[in-house]
């Protein structure tokens, strides 16, 4: 054969990567094929989406959402098998497919790739072609990725890929704090400017209100608010989750003109971001599309779906939910908590140590959890417990009941980091618990009188001067001392000064 006629044929083949299905084989063009990865350890199931969407993960900054290709073409998956991830370009968008496992590279005959001249419907019209090997013993079905999916926002996700630089350095300098919280298996977080208060769960009394995720009504401080099940508003699965009466926590929103609580399992933390941090989520076509304002990657293993909450209810929705229920909001009812944010009011966060203890939100950078890596290195302070890497920045521990003096546990188990910043970077305080998120009008804080409180006064060093009363959900009056953290953390960072 001449080195001509050899180059035409060359030229006549085309290149296929094929999978496996079950004992079904598929192929894709390696035209539309950037890479094949392992399942990662963190795919984030989204709400309200086709059964085929196994998830999200993050791959080198892009968030990816994955099809899974045996529950979309209903062909059985082999036991046991690994699976792998496709990705594949669409439309300028990279979509996952998975596969049971990876088969062979392909270099097929222009003549022995068979294509359709029908135009099927359905999920069969992501086949449009099959490749005719070993003289027609196999037959190898292509997946055409461009006609796999219709991808909601596509025109968005372009746009915003193409952000000019000026707008990125805006965007940078946007710092962000959200509530993450859980609701079966999956990680959400809110915008902490659109939550008005985080509760315990008081007693839900049972309601009319006809819609399937509801609850029943609380009474906080008198004003009427409807709880809704998280899980089921979003159609959340259970799986690997057994319910703790004692972690879940009720959070109310305000959306339009009513406050509405979702019960969620748990909330977890306080996390920092700027707006670039957010990775934008390739959406199907699905209910409820804009409600995701994208995705947070927190750790290798735990990603956070960033919700807004302007988009979770539809006017339909709320129509629905309110109808026949004005009693509830009345002009009266629906202004009771406006009446008590009238005046200057700022969010506080209450943890416990021998004491029930409060600081203002703003001064927390976020909310973790102690880690295995947290290394104590010689030379520091007893209370100081170690430090710990966290995303790029090392945290210094402290034990704030050792701080103090208080009776020490040794049981970090259960205990919180309540991540400060100070003029020489982060320091992590370590408390037993993490209680409540409340809405605290500045002006009904009270100055501590010299005799009140003297122990705990004393043994808190003087870093509390004000106290903050309060009724719970059943209308009974809670105390909180409001902890000065500025004058804490000028302790910690001049040892030499009046701290220990």
């Amino acid at each position: 054969m001449s080195a001509v006629s050899g180059k035409k044929i060359l030229n006549k083949l085309q290149m296929f990567a094929s999978f496996k299905l079950g004992s079904t084989e598929l192929a894709i063009s390696v035209v539309s094929l950037q890479e094949v990865v392992n399942v990662p350890e963190a795919i984030s199931p989204v709400p309200l989406a086709p059964s085929y969407l196994k998830g999200i993960f993050n791959l080198r900054g892009t968030v990816i959402p994955v099809v899974d290709m045996g529950i979309l073409l209903d062909l059985s998956h082999s036991e046991g098998a690994a699976g792998k991830i496709a990705v594949v370009v669409a439309d300028g968008v990279k979509i996952g497919l998975y596969f049971d496992s990876t088969s062979e590279i392909l270099n097929v005959p222009a003549d022995s790739v068979c294509h359709f001249n029908d135009n099927p419907e359905g999920v069969r019209s992501v086949v449009k072609s099959v490749l005719k090997l070993n003289n027609g013993e196999r037959l190898v079905e292509v997946i055409d990725p461009a006609s796999l999916l219709k991808i909601e926002n596509i025109a968005s996700l372009v746009t915003a890929s193409r952000g000019n630089g000026d707008e990125a350095k805006k965007k940078k300098f946007t710092r962000r704090q959200c509530i993450t919280f859980k609701s079966g298996s999956r990680d959400f977080g809110l915008n902490l400017s659109a939550i008005r208060e985080i509760i315990r769960v008081p007693e839900i009394k049972r309601s009319s209100m006809q819609v399937k995720y509801s609850l029943g009504v609380v009474s906080l401080r008198g004003v009427v608010i409807p709880v809704l099940d998280f899980k089921k508003f979003l159609q959340v699965d259970e799986l690997g989750t057994g319910e703790d009466a004692e972690a879940q926590r009720i959070i109310i929103l305000k959306i339009q003109e009513f406050f509405i609580g979702f019960l969620v399992d748990s909330v977890d933390s306080i996390k920092t971001y700027f707006e670039e941090d957010l990775l934008p989520i390739p959406m199907f076509k699905q209910e409820k599309v804009n409600m995701m304002r994208g995705m947070l990657a927190v750790s290798e293993t735990c990603n956070v779906l960033l919700l807004a909450e302007d988009q979770l209810f539809t006017d339909g929705e709320i129509h629905e939910f309110t109808r026949g229920h004005s009693a509830l909001y009345s002009k009266e009812n629906s202004k009771a908590l406006e009446k008590e944010t009238a005046g200057e009011r700022h969010p506080y966060i209450s943890f416990k140590l021998e004491y029930m203890l409060s600081t203002r939100l703003s001064s927390v950078d976020e909310i973790a959890n102690l880690t295995e890596d947290m290394v104590k290195p010689p030379g520091y302070p007893d209370y100081v417990v170690g430090v710990q890497h966290m995303r790029g920045e090392v945290v210094t521990l402290v034990d704030l009941r050792m701080y103090y003096g208080m009776k020490f546990t040794g049981d970090y188990s259960n205990s919180r980091i309540l991540i400060v910043r100070g003029a020489q970077g982060k320091i992590g305080l370590l408390v037993d618990s993490v209680e409540s998120i409340d809405t605290v009008d500045e002006a009904k804080k009270i100055k501590i009188p010299s005799l009140f409180a003297k122990d705990a006064i004393t043994a808190l060093r003087g870093d509390i001067q004000e106290v903050i009363e309060m009724p719970d959900q059943s209308g009974k009056k809670k105390i909180f001392m409001v902890l000065d953290m500025p004058e804490v953390l000028n302790k910690l960072l001049n040892p030499n000064g009046s701290a220990a």
